[in-house]
This record gives structure tokens, sequence and C-alpha cells, in this order.
């Protein structure tokens, strides 16, 4: 099982504006929320992944990441954070976090790989 603590850590890495990370979870005993997803990825001009007025990038600029779930039956909610700790700490879950309730997320995928694979292959390369 991956940590909360692993999984901060990779939320953590710098995406260096050019990639996107995309987890499939459940979350064991919530029927609800089964094939979730939550994500972190650049803020662009224009997102096919998130359906957001984002602004432009600005050259010489940090414009922070973006934070996301995706969840079935909720379509037409908006789940995007600027940052981790909201992301992290927002009751979505009937109420709950996903602090509260990490110890009943099974991470099917990590960017359509296995999960322990690609988060070692991510932990590796934040440490270059």
């Amino acid at each position: 099982m991956i940590s909360f603590d692993d999984i901060t850590k990779l939320f953590s890495i710098d995406l260096n504006n050019r990639m996107c990370i995309e987890i499939e979870f459940n979350v064991i005993s919530y029927p609800d929320y089964q094939y979730c997803w939550m994500g972190k990825c650049p803020k662009q001009k224009k997102s096919r992944f998130i359906a957001l007025p984002l602004p432009t990038f600005i050259k010489g600029k940090h414009i922070p990441d973006i934070y996301w779930f995706g969840l079935p039956n909720h379509e037409d909610d908006n789940y995007c954070y600027n940052n981790f700790d909201d992301f992290s700490s927002a009751p979505i879950f009937d109420g709950k976090t996903l602090k509260e309730i990490w110890d009943n997320v099974e991470i099917l995928s990590i960017d359509s790989i296995d999960p322990e694979e690609r988060l070692q292959w991510y932990l590796q390369k934040s440490e270059i």
C-alpha cells in the first residue's frame, strides 16, 4: 500500500510545465467512489482534461499546477485546487477528506502503470 507520505511526495514533484500525473483509485467501503481519478497538471491556456477557463502562461512567472479529482456521478462538479493542502483536505468524499479516507484508498494505477513501479520512478526522478 502506498502511504499518504509517499502520495504527498508524489504530488510535490515539479512537473516542469510539461507532464501530468493521473491516478486511478477506488475507495474501499464507499460504493459511490469506485474508479475515481486524481491528479496534478500544469495550468495551460487550454486544457482538454479540465473544463475551467485557465490563465495563460506568463513568461517568467510561475503559475501553480492544478490538483484535481474526477469522481463518478459528479461530472458536473468542479474539484480543482491550486495546492496540495487544499486538495487533500477538501471534504468531498461524503464529507470526509482524502487524508481521512486514505487507509481505504486502493490505488489501481498511476499514469496507467503499476502504482508501485510508477511511484518509484517519480520518486527517483525527483532526487536527480
